[in-house]
């Protein structure tokens, strides 16, 4: 990036923290709040004029101005920025004057719901048994961990939408928001936090229980406390984002990182089948630096094996031509997930990589501006199904049995 970008770049970035201490946003940003920022501030503001097609990278290009801070705590990692210098570009009058905060008290609300709420084990079974509408595989039923991450995730868009309310209960701050699940008349579940009471707890939220507008105790302190109530989160703006454009033909895939970067996602059965030399394992039980050790290990074998790194592109090749022909037969093949940490819609799209008749991985994808779609990465099926569960539960007969 030249000088002259260097320093427009670092105003832009400078005035966008700047206004959002202005309207009591908690430094460090979750990047979609940042994103939507700037825009804000810059209408014809572009990642495309600085090289880039997204913000993250963008940001990790200007590490001498602004701090990035990755949050792991969620299925795919959500990203916070933070400022490294003091902003020195005055923000301009007239956006200040025109955006409208809201929600009021923001310092207050937590910007990650596990790493700030306490959350009892019976809060979760509770909603489960007594409440949800449909059972649903939320796996281990002792964690629920499927439920944890789509609560996780849907706080992490309303937070981003300005849905997250907060309002004063004889002088302590009651947090309220719509999980965007319902019950058995389809009546919309809440949930309720408080100031965590309890000493010496780090976290500073309690989870209060989920409840139905104006039933029992919560519902009735919901209704007495907010009007209009908390809204649910929104992920499509236009219907078509959830519908691959089978016009634009078959998607360009990154290859370089779907097979040299994900090793323990890949069946074992088709690196046995393809590589010569390298010796598979089953990673689903490994931890988290046995999977780093193990993909360092395939990505090193790789870069040797020029056949075994031409015959998996081969094999990912006939899965995703057959999974364009299922997205013909039925749109509905295609299912949307929401990434946090871009504030993105992208679609999934089956992978049979073993046998035709079984589904082993997803292939996430993304429509670009000319109209194409971008393969980004591969998900194992319960992350498919995990990401997928934030806009609605699917209906794919591929992904709704998991």
């Amino acid at each position: 990036m030249d000088a002259t970008k260097n320093a427009q770049l670092k105003e832009i970035l400078e005035s966008a923290f700047k206004h959002a201490a202005s309207q009591n946003i908690s430094s460090p940003i979750n990047l979609a709040t940042l994103g939507g920022i700037i825009k804000f501030l810059n209408s014809d503001f572009s990642f495309r004029d600085y090289g880039h097609e997204k913000l993250r990278p963008l940001l990790e290009e200007m590490s001498d101005v602004v701090e990035l801070e990755r949050d792991d705590t969620y299925a795919m990692p959500v990203y916070f920025a933070s400022l490294n210098k003091h902003p020195s570009a005055p923000i301009p009058k007239s956006a200040s004057q025109n955006l409208t905060t809201t929600r009021s008290n923001e310092m207050s609300l937590p910007r990650n719901f596990i790493n700030e709420v306490r959350a009892p084990a019976s809060k979760w079974k509770e909603l489960v048994s007594d409440k949800a509408l449909l059972e649903e595989n939320w796996g281990d039923p002792d964690d629920l961990p499927l439920l944890r991450n789509y609560i996780n995730y849907t706080y992490v868009r309303l937070f981003n939408e300005k849905k997250v309310l907060v309002k004063q209960s004889e002088g302590m701050p009651v947090i309220a928001f719509n999980t965007g699940l319902v019950d058995r008349r389809f009546e919309p579940i809440y949930a309720l936090l408080q100031k965590n009471a309890k000493t010496g707890d780090p976290l500073v939220w309690f989870l209060s229980g989920f409840c139905c507008a104006g039933e029992d105790f919560l519902g009735k302190q919901l209704v007495d406390l907010f009007n209009p109530l908390p809204e649910a989160a929104y992920y499509l703006e236009k219907q078509s984002d959830a519908i691959y454009d089978i016009s634009a033909g078959e998607p360009y895939i990154d290859w370089e990182h779907v097979i040299k970067e994900n090793a323990d996602r890949i069946p074992a059965e088709l690196l046995s089948r393809t590589t010569r030399g390298f010796e598979t394992k089953n990673c689903e039980n490994m931890n988290k630096g046995e999977r780093e050790k193990y993909k360092q290990s395939f990505a090193a074998y790789i870069r040797q094996d020029d056949f075994a790194y031409r015959s998996l592109i081969d094999a990912f090749k006939r899965a995703v031509e057959l999974a364009i022909k299922k997205v013909r037969w039925n749109y509905k093949t295609a299912v949307p997930i929401y990434f946090p940490s871009e504030n993105t819609v992208s679609l999934l799209l089956p992978l049979s990589l073993l046998s035709d008749g079984r589904v082993d991985l997803a292939m996430v994808v993304e429509k670009q501006q000319s109209g194409n779609y971008q393969g980004h990465t591969i998900y194992t099926l319960d992350m498919a199904y995990s990401n997928a569960r934030l806009i609605a539960r699917p209906e794919s007969a591929w992904l709704k049995e998991l």
